[in-house]
């Protein structure tokens, strides 16, 4: 698998993987924490479609770091789908994005206009201005602080994270292509998660109110997708789904039945099927 850094103007990097297939090239970006791994066993049912291409956002995944304290406002995310897009052949761009990811998408088309032909997004975390409520979710900040880093190995950490929620309803196959690629062995022979946990936190933070009306400047197709979770849940994620795909120029909504919001980690061919139905 080839890998590219993409240096932003601060000395950041985004890292660009290739991930390999036939087709027009669709990028891939991921969730908070997470990184281009995530999408492991989606990317085999996409190969015959597309030529597939994963993103990890500065402080993730292979991404190089240069500084201590990893600038994470959100407009450097937006600089680097930017980025990719100019390195997988240019505008307008196919792009699949996942919560974090799948918001950056928005945000992207949003801010310039004719980067994307068409997007997916699933349930991207976008908070309405009109909402009584300040990002992020109560409890995700401290949660993220107080996270493990450090693994005797790569298998010891994959156990660790299939024990327990959220990656236990996970495919095996995508947990250990995430832990693998947001690990770096260290001089010890243990191995440390590359996105640390203040890194984590300080996106969370970042977030943000917005003015959903805006969202009608985005004419480029887009399907924003949801977890059954959806009908029940009270999560923030799945709550504001369907906000966004009304409120955007040319959104659709989709439910994907038996998911959660790790959709991508939990069913690749389902999730690999409903991105073939809308970007091919």
């Amino acid at each position: 698998m080839d890998l590219r850094q993409l240096r932003d103007d601060d000395g950041e990097c985004a890292a660009l993987h290739d991930l390999g297939g036939d087709g027009p090239p669709l990028l891939l970006t991921h969730g908070n924490g997470l990184n281009a791994g995530m999408w492991a066993t989606v990317v085999p049912h996409l190969q015959d479609k597309f030529h597939c291409y994963g993103l990890d956002f500065r402080g993730h995944g292979a991404s190089q770091q240069t500084h201590e304290r990893i600038p994470v406002d959100r407009r450097w995310f937006v600089a680097e789908v930017l980025a990719a897009v100019e390195a997988i052949g240019g505008s307008p761009a196919l792009a699949a994005g996942h919560s974090l990811g799948g918001a950056t998408l928005v945000r992207t088309e949003q801010q310039q206009p004719g980067t994307l032909r068409a997007a997916w997004v699933f349930e991207p975390v976008l908070v309405p201005a009109t909402w009584d409520v300040k990002p992020p979710p109560s409890g995700l900040v401290e949660a993220s602080r107080r996270r493990r880093l450090v693994f005797a190995s790569v298998e010891e950490a994959v156990g660790r994270f299939r024990s327990k929620p959220p990656f236990n309803t996970c495919e095996p196959e995508a947990v250990q292509r995430y832990v693998e690629v947001g690990t770096a062995p260290q001089p010890d022979g243990t191995v440390k998660l590359t996105c640390t946990g203040e890194t984590e936190a300080s996106i969370y933070e970042s977030n943000e109110q917005l003015d959903f009306t805006r969202f009608a400047e985005i004419t480029c197709p887009v399907t924003v997708v949801a977890g059954a979770a959806m009908a029940t849940g009270n999560e923030l994620p799945p709550m504001v789904a369907p906000l966004v795909a009304e409120a955007l120029g040319n959104g659709r909504l989709e439910i994907l039945q038996g998911v959660t919001h790790f959709g991508p980690m939990e069913d690749g061919a389902l999730v690999a099927r409903s991105i073939i139905e809308h970007l091919s």
